[in-house]
């Protein structure tokens, strides 16, 4: 009974990093296209941002299933990934004059 409600959680768990990707990597398309249309550098440092966010999460899972790396130390790598995002997001914001 444990085993199949664990392999279900890893499943739905699954299932929404593969759709965090894909929003991620759609938001920061739709950014690095305004970023060229416009010549916006704040475009561009969202681009990075959203990037870095979906990395983040992605990484996250990947040191975990991938190469069997400790719960504890993947999250907190996903988790500074992640922040390093919203850094260069709110840079963005204060970037423009």
């Amino acid at each position: 009974m444990v085993l199949v409600e664990l392999s279900q959680i890893f499943l739905l768990t699954s299932f929404a990093k593969v759709v965090a990707l894909i929003l991620g990597a759609f938001i920061v398309f739709l950014a690095y296209k305004g970023y060229k249309r416009n010549s916006s550098k704040p475009l561009l440092y969202v681009a990075i941002g959203f990037a870095l966010i979906t990395a983040g999460t992605i990484a996250e899972g990947i040191l975990y299933v991938i190469f069997g790396s400790e719960l504890l130390s993947a999250m907190a790598t996903g988790t500074a990934i992640m922040v390093l995002g919203f850094v260069v997001i709110i840079y963005s914001i204060y970037s423009v004059k």
